[in-house]
């Protein structure tokens, strides 16, 4: 939301407004609030070294496509690839 955010009657989003006015930092902790760049990253990545579409054509490869590809990722996260 922005600095100057102001209640204007959308029920959900001027809750939001109100929590982040009594304390945006513990808002923030509280919602988990910068862990979404994590997973932006990861599929950022992923994209890039993968591409953005599949090979296979039938659901059972796609998956195991994918899981495969996942896989390779998490080989390099932890170290096998380097």
């Amino acid at each position: 939301m922005r600095k100057g955010a102001r209640i204007r009657g959308n029920p959900p989003r001027d809750a939001v407004v109100r929590a982040a006015r009594r304390g945006k930092k513990r808002w923030k902790e509280y919602m988990e609030y910068g862990k979404r760049w994590l997973v932006e990253s990861f599929f950022s990545v992923f994209k890039r070294w993968f591409g953005e579409y599949v090979s296979s054509v039938r659901f059972e490869n796609i998956k195991r496509e994918i899981v495969f590809k996942v896989a390779i990722v998490n080989m390099f996260l932890m170290g096998y690839g380097s």
